[in-house]
């Protein structure tokens, strides 16, 4: 399906973002722990068609934005520039994650009328 390709394209893209932050720093380890998990997620999300991987974003996107949102303040002041600084794409990516993966669990999970779904999401049962 093409909303699941789109998925796994925004979960390599999370990937990315946690290697490109955890080059050089303290918890590499960690963030290149996290950037595997995403990967994993993004293979799962283009091979599979069940809820699981879904489920699993959703998870994992929002066990990050805790992470992010718990971690020390100077971990997510920005840099004198006039980009975005990783951890806040990050944030946002996670959060797109989040809402997206909580959108097709919920319309997969219901019993809606198809002549309201414009685009079929539902699994067949």
């Amino acid at each position: 399906m093409l909303i699941n390709r789109c998925a796994a394209a925004l979960a390599v893209t999370s990937a990315v973002l946690h290697l490109k932050m955890g080059i050089g720093s303290a918890l590499g380890v960690v963030v290149a722990a996290m950037a595997v998990v995403c990967l994993l997620c993004a293979a799962d999300l283009w091979r599979s068609t069940s809820n699981r991987p879904w489920v699993i974003m959703a998870t994992s996107s929002a066990v990050m934005l805790l992470a992010h949102a718990s971690g020390p303040a100077g971990h997510h002041q920005a840099l004198v520039t006039d980009s975005v600084s990783d951890v806040s794409a990050a944030s946002i990516l996670a959060a797109t994650e989040l809402a997206l993966a909580a959108v097709v669990v919920f319309l997969r999970t219901r019993r809606i009328p198809p002549e309201l779904l414009h685009y079929p999401l539902q699994e067949p049962r």
